[in-house]
């Protein structure tokens, strides 16, 4: 039991550790009133390439940190437990390329803040990894993902962004699910093993067990036809007789 719980706490401890980091630039700002917003990342702007690296520690309002925090701790979880030393890698990968997509896609004079696109993209490589594996442990991350997360879908579409009349940065949203899929793709080989549904540790049960369709049927019938080792002699005393007569 400790055991388990000390697995679970050192899964959680890098993820909340940047959630942490990430209330704790949002409470700074807000106190200090430092506007903290300007360091987000402003596409196709030389000084907005900064924001690649700060866009995600940059929230509008608790609203807007409350949507990124619980997928953060939870796809970040499931990256740590099963990803373990390539977590690193992936992050920095998704962190960098949904940011530097942003900046290529992303409508000039614009500036764009918070978490969504490490989201997504964190979310998108563990979608796309539980589906392209046999994997089945991770793949029902993939569903559990899909179940929580599906709504994240309609947030990769301009349409869906002009739909509700919301400031959603659709271009980071999908700059962050490209750098997942991609990452996935390049990954594909390595973490959790690739298992087959029919592998070798399914039919581990079956090894004791005599292959009967195997053999020689001839050998069964003569296994019957041999009298086994103990024997048991008996003989029929008709009803109302002297058991002890000797009627043989």
């Amino acid at each position: 039991m400790i055991r388990s719980i000390w697995a679970l706490l050192d899964t959680m401890l890098y993820p909340l550790l940047l959630v942490v980091a990430i209330w704790v630039a949002y409470l700074f700002n807000l106190n200090y009133n430092l506007q903290l917003e300007e360091l987000g990342l402003r596409p196709h702007s030389i000084e907005g390439l900064i924001g690649i690296l700060t866009m995600p520690f940059l929230h509008e309002n608790l609203e807007h940190l409350f949507s990124n925090t619980v997928p953060l701790l939870v796809a970040g979880g499931f990256l740590f437990y099963y990803f373990k030393n390539l977590t690193w890698i992936i992050y920095a990968v998704v962190w960098i390329m949904s940011g530097s997509i942003l900046w290529f896609i992303g409508q000039e004079g614009t500036n764009h803040i918070g978490a969504s696109g490490v989201v997504y993209g964190l979310v998108f490589f563990l979608l796309v990894s539980g589906l392209i594996r046999g994997n089945r442990n991770l793949a029902a991350v993939a569903l559990l993902m899909v179940f929580l997360y599906g709504g994240l879908m309609w947030g990769l579409f301009p349409e869906y962004v002009r739909l509700v009349g919301q400031n959603i940065s659709w271009e980071g949203h999908l700059g962050g699910a490209v750098a997942g899929v991609f990452m996935a793709l390049v990954l594909k080989k390595k973490g959790p093993e690739n298992l087959n549904p029919y592998t070798k540790e399914d039919d581990d049960d079956d090894d004791d067990e005599d292959k009967y369709w195997l053999e020689d049927p001839e050998k069964h019938e003569n296994e019957e036809n041999t009298p086994s080792e103990t024997m048991i002699r008996y003989r029929y005393v008709p009803k109302n007789s002297n058991p002890w007569e000797n009627n043989e």
